[in-house]
């Protein structure tokens, strides 16, 4: 990843000198400069990402200096820098083009913050102009092949009768000419457009309008035309322009006909609707995310609470089997949000060296005990395939794929699933769009009523189902499409009606051993040392605080990152742990980390969260943070975990001199019962 350039500009060295070095510190690479025209200078033999550049400057104004810039290198972007009590001159930089401005003194936070959000907006618009010039090349070369297969030319007389078409009618919609001349132009329009048709012609007959363009429905003549297209009609657009003859008696236009050109439109109003779902599907992605997170600190929310009576009861009490129960409805609505996680993070999974042979026979075990009317088959490669997945988000797509076989043999039938190793190289006749590489290749096969060649072509679409309303949601096969692809892998479909269909799944072959698995551990540690509890839900503070408490652990609860640091300010020296929520208003958990990590980098710091170890998280991870444990967690992993991060750092805090706490008990493990 290229190193983002930073011009900045400020007569004042000590900024600069503060800035660069802060700036140097998060790797962005910054070059100063102490008047407009040395900015100049710089800016003629190079490019930079970003430009801080201070109002008021020896030889000229920030806004001056703005314009030379955007002149030569339009893409910058700019963060003025003020001192003035007035900030009308800043101001005026940002209706000149600026980003945003900020007034001495400023925060380092702050500039970091507003630079993060001035390079990613950057990135976003750059995003949104590839999109449009994608558009706009995918428009060039619609009009490319409309120019070398002409679009339909016609012409109409005072009637609406054609008297020319050229040949591009059979080729478009399947007519011939000839058939056509002397009937009506509505002959070939679709009947819920036919009244449209007539009203713009009306238009031009009258002289109210000259030239028209409409969009117009037209019927495709022929089966093997509906078919090709998978449709009974195409969608075109219209554009026409009345013939006009004058009259030598009023000096006045007499009407006589129309030239007009049809061109088909149904390709790029599929791009756009097309783009319009993926929109939506990012929006359902966001929501589903969200909805997992808040889920996940309710179920959080019930585990504690379930934990908190089981320690108060009896093993052997009547009601430890209903708070089993209640437990293993936990982890089944855990599971649940571990796939809406999985549908919002767009390609982020946790993977791990897998048997797919091994996955698949396990998943359709499970499946073919509810479908009894199904005969399952299996053929997988004799050697061991490990693959590197997401179990959740595969099982996810075989799940789908059973279903739908399932649904297309309501009589019953057979289901049949088979592996094979197949290796992409130079010499293989083909790459299927994939690395090259080793490969498994999954088939989930049955013996159902198959599917349309049209039925096929969008298949994968998002929102798109053959079934009936209320049955189906159309995000089933669009969402294994995307977690196969986000594995390096692919997925076809082949199929004819009454024959059956067959899936295709290709997913990269790994060279690492699958683990061993792990027994969970089912004990309960606790101790004595002084916790710092840091989430915005008071839900969760309150039965997190109960847990630690009959843990034996001191809890110290703060509701907010500000309110967390103010605490780790005073009383650092005597806290010996924090468990540090991520998603917070104000001062999010990443922020909080960081400040907190500055005053004490010795205090270990737990991330808890109802979103997985990716993306934020991972990023904390990275920065030094302790361990994650993601809600909802039970009482045995959370006490645990805690043990594990209090006991880790002993040895390494005794090698530099350093002692949170003196009287340190040892902790006490005992069975969960």
């Amino acid at each position: 990843m290229a190193t983002t350039k930073v011009l900045l500009v400020d007569d004042e060295s000590r900024i600069c000198q503060s800035v660069t070095y802060l700036l140097k510190a998060k790797n962005y690479d910054v070059v100063t400069a102490a008047c407009g025209q040395d900015a100049l200078d710089l800016i003629a033999e190079n490019t930079f990402d970003l430009a801080i550049l201070d109002v008021h400057l020896p030889d000229m104004l920030g806004t001056q200096l703005m314009g030379d810039i955007k002149t030569q290198h339009p893409n910058t972007i700019f963060i003025i820098i003020t001192g003035d009590a007035d900030v009308d001159s800043a101001v005026a930089a940002l209706k000149c083009g600026a980003y945003d401005y900020l007034r001495k003194p400023f925060e380092f936070e702050e500039l970091l913050t507003t630079m993060e959000n001035a390079l990613s907006q950057k990135a976003l618009k750059q995003e949104k102009d590839q999109i449009k010039e994608q558009l706009v090349l995918t428009e060039k070369r619609y009009r490319y092949l409309v120019q070398n297969s002409p679009d339909i030319i016609y012409t109409l007389d005072a009637n609406g009768k054609f008297t020319f078409l050229n040949d591009a009618i059979v080729h478009l919609l399947g007519f011939k000419a000839d058939d056509l001349i002397g009937k009506c132009f509505t002959t070939m329009v679709w009947e819920e457009d036919q009244e449209k048709a007539r009203s713009c012609f009306s238009e031009h007959k009258t002289l109210t309008r000259i030239s028209s363009e409409v969009e117009l429905r037209l019927r495709l003549n022929g089966d093997e035309k509906r078919e090709s297209y998978g449709a009974k009609y195409i969608t075109a657009e219209v554009k026409s322009i009345g013939i006009l003859e004058g009259t030598s008696a009023n000096g006045g236009n007499r009407f006589i006909g129309i030239h007009g050109v049809i061109r088909n439109i149904s390709e790029r109003l599929r791009l756009q609707s097309k783009l319009r779902k993926a929109e939506r599907m990012e929006s359902l992605g966001t929501l589903a995310g969200g909805i997992a997170h808040d889920f996940n600190n309710l179920l959080m929310g019930i585990q504690g609470r379930s934990a908190l009576i089981t320690m108060d009861l009896e093993p052997s009490h009547p009601i430890q089997e209903h708070l089993r129960a209640i437990d293993e409805h936990i982890r089944s609505g855990s599971h649940l949000t571990k796939q809406l996680l999985g549908f919002a993070r767009g390609g982020q999974y946790d993977v791990s060296p897998t048997d797919i042979n091994k996955l698949i026979h396990e998943s359709a075990e499970m499946f073919g005990r509810t479908r009894k009317e199904l005969v399952i088959e299996t053929k997988f490669h004799d050697d061991t395939i490990v693959t590197e997945i997401d179990r959740g988000q595969i099982e996810q797509v075989l799940l789908n794929l059973y279903v739908n076989a399932w649904q297309a043999m309501p009589h019953g039938g057979h289901l049949r699933l088979e592996t094979q190793m197949m290796v992409l190289d130079e010499e293989a006749p083909q790459n299927y769009g994939l690395t090259l590489g080793n490969y498994v290749h999954l088939m989930v096969q049955d013996t159902g009523v198959g599917m349309s060649q049209s039925t096929i072509r969008r298949i994968f679409d998002p929102f798109f189902t053959t079934k009936r309303k209320g049955r189906g949601t159309g995000l089933g096969l669009a969402s294994a499409y995307g977690i196969i692809k986000n594995h390096g892998g692919r997925i076809s479909v082949d199929s004819e009606i009454n024959r059956g269909t067959t899936f295709h799944i290709y997913l990269p072959v790994s060279e690492k051993s699958v683990p061993d698995e792990i027994t969970p551990n089912r004990t309960i540690c606790t101790g004595s040392e002084t916790i710092l509890l840091v989430d915005d839900e008071t839900m969760i503070i309150d039965v997190g605080r109960s847990l630690l408490e009959k843990l034996g652990y001191r809890v110290i609860d703060a509701k907010s990152g500000e309110e967390a640091l103010d605490i780790v300010r005073h009383n650092g020296s005597k806290i010996d742990l924090i468990v540090l929520d991520m998603i917070m208003p104000g001062m999010d958990g990443e922020k909080t980390f960081d400040r907190i990590h500055d005053l004490y980098p010795q205090i270990p710091v737990i991330l808890s969260s109802g979103y997985t170890l990716s993306g934020q998280a991972g990023d904390i991870i990275d920065k030094g943070c302790n361990g994650f444990i993601q809600k909802p967690f039970t009482l045995s992993e959370f006490s645990n975990k805690v043990r594990q991060i209090l006991d880790a750092p002993l040895a390494a805090l005794v090698t530099t001199g350093y002692s949170r706490n003196t009287d340190r008990k040892i902790q006490v493990c005992r069975p969960n019962g």
